[in-house]
């Protein structure tokens, strides 16, 4: 009985009536607020019904309002079975209700999936019967060789056109480029794959997968990207690439004419204005910040001088600062007090740090005037993409404070502000408050050796 439930939740083909629909859309949407407010809660945070429709007031649809991203990343982590069954269910109750399987886009639209769902739970099933389901896989292995191949060449170039229409001519990192790109490349050799006979799920899957890496390839063979960056989007195009492929077969599926013009015609147009309006909006990013602590066996005035300046740093031995992520390497300071100028030695170049508080033994915070490339790219050849020519992750501000202990102890604490230009935030920020904690407990460590030799 447990496994015919779990079967009947999470498997794609048939139908679903509209009692089992309703009760079954129900009670998952109360399970899963139960669970997402607990989860909140223990990040002291609110969680309301409503949030799954409207975000709270202080976020916005490119940032999270101050709330810690790991919350996000956990509730985005929780939300993805329920993803998959709601789009199971919702698959299975329009092909009952005789409906075409591509409305299943309205599921991902907020407040319009509710509108779907309510509709849903009225329509009654197709007097004249449901769309056909998915024919059995009856394709000769060259036809359908054939048919994956031309999938795989058309999606690539499709792919690689609108990657470099984003992020080279438009500038843009953001939803068009890691979301639409990757949904519409896999639905596409999803397309040509299912067009004549339904293929497999795992075929389905490992041809949208298969493009996704072939237009990574093609992006560091072209010299559009280097690896560490492609590798960072992976985790989130795959999902989608994945996604693409999977509602391409079912579209195919539920179709009632092989003569209807594909579905991914409309996102041909579609997404690219999508990736103009992102251009157009001229997207800014929340200043955001990373604090991270070291407890320091020596007093605050040793600690302080080993702050305001450093000798050279050891080669590092974590595998992101080997990988070409920018790393520190020295720190010297011209003057002191105010509008002295601390310059911050970088694997990439030098970062400028003009002084704005000087709080001796207490507090040293500055600004940051100028900025080296946050990465080099780890590739064959020598390339600067557009995020590294712009600065697309930028250091506004930082400081160190120092709070004296006892035991002649000092708590150090490095505070860094800035901007991520990479959208959705929540994925993104996960990556680049990553980099920055490492990029601390390098330097606050090293203070730390030196200071307790000293």
């Amino acid at each position: 009985m447990r496994q015919d439930l779990w079967k009947w939740l999470f498997t794609w083909e048939g139908r679903v009536e509209r009692l089992p629909y309703f009760l079954a859309g129900t009670v998952l949407v109360a399970v899963k607020y139960v669970i997402d407010s607990s989860v909140a809660a223990h990040f002291g945070e609110s969680w309301r019904i409503w949030n799954y429709f409207l975000p709270p007031r202080d976020a916005s649809l490119f940032g999270l309002g101050g709330r810690p991203p790991e919350l996000y990343g956990i509730l985005w982590a929780i939300a993805i079975p329920f993803f998959w069954i709601g789009i199971a269910l919702t698959l299975r109750r329009l092909r009952d209700a005789g409906k075409p399987a591509a409305w299943i886009f309205l599921f991902f639209v907020p407040l319009a999936n509710l509108a779907l769902f309510l509709w849903l739970t009225l329509a009654p099933s197709a007097s004249g019967g449901i769309a056909k389901d998915i024919p059995t896989e009856d394709l000769r292995t060259g036809a359908r060789a054939r048919g994956a191949a031309l999938g795989i060449v058309l999606s690539v170039a499709l792919g690689l056109v609108l990657v470099i229409l984003s992020a080279h001519v438009f500038m843009r990192y953001a939803w068009g480029l890691f979301l639409g790109v990757p949904f519409l490349t896999g639905f596409v050799s999803s397309w040509f794959l299912n067009v004549k006979t339904s293929q497999s799920h795992f075929r389905t899957i490992a041809v949208s997968t298969l493009t996704t890496l072939l237009i990574g390839l093609s992006l560091i063979g072209l010299r559009y990207e280097g690896l560490i960056c492609l590798l960072m989007a992976l985790p989130l195009a795959l999902p989608f690439s994945i996604a693409g492929g999977l509602v391409a077969r079912y579209v195919l599926g539920c179709r009632n004419r092989p003569s209807t013009p594909p579905t991914f015609a409309a996102w041909l147009v579609v997404l690219p204005l999508l990736m103009f309006a992102e251009h157009a909006a001229k997207l800014e990013p929340p200043l955001v910040s990373v604090t991270t602590r070291v407890t320091i066996d020596a007093p605050v005035s040793t600690v302080w001088k080993n702050v305001i300046a450093f000798p050279p740093l050891t080669a590092p031995h974590e595998w992101l600062f080997r990988a070409g992520i920018a790393y520190p390497l020295s720190a010297k300071i011209e003057g002191s007090g105010v509008g002295a100028v601390r310059h911050c030695r970088f694997s990439t170049g030098d970062f400028v740090e003009p002084i704005t508080v000087w709080d001796e033994e207490r507090l040293l915070a500055f600004d940051v005037s100028a900025r080296p490339q946050a990465m080099r790219e780890l590739s064959p050849w020598n390339i600067t993409p557009p995020h590294l020519q712009r600065n697309y992750m930028r250091s506004r501000r930082g400081q160190f404070r120092l709070v004296a202990l006892s035991d002649s102890r000092t708590l150090l604490e490095g505070t860094t502000w800035y901007q991520d230009y990479f959208w959705p935030q929540t994925y993104w920020r996960a990556w680049s408050d990553a980099i920055v904690r490492r990029i601390h407990l390098r330097v606050l460590r090293h203070v730390k050796q030196r200071a307790e030799i000293d």
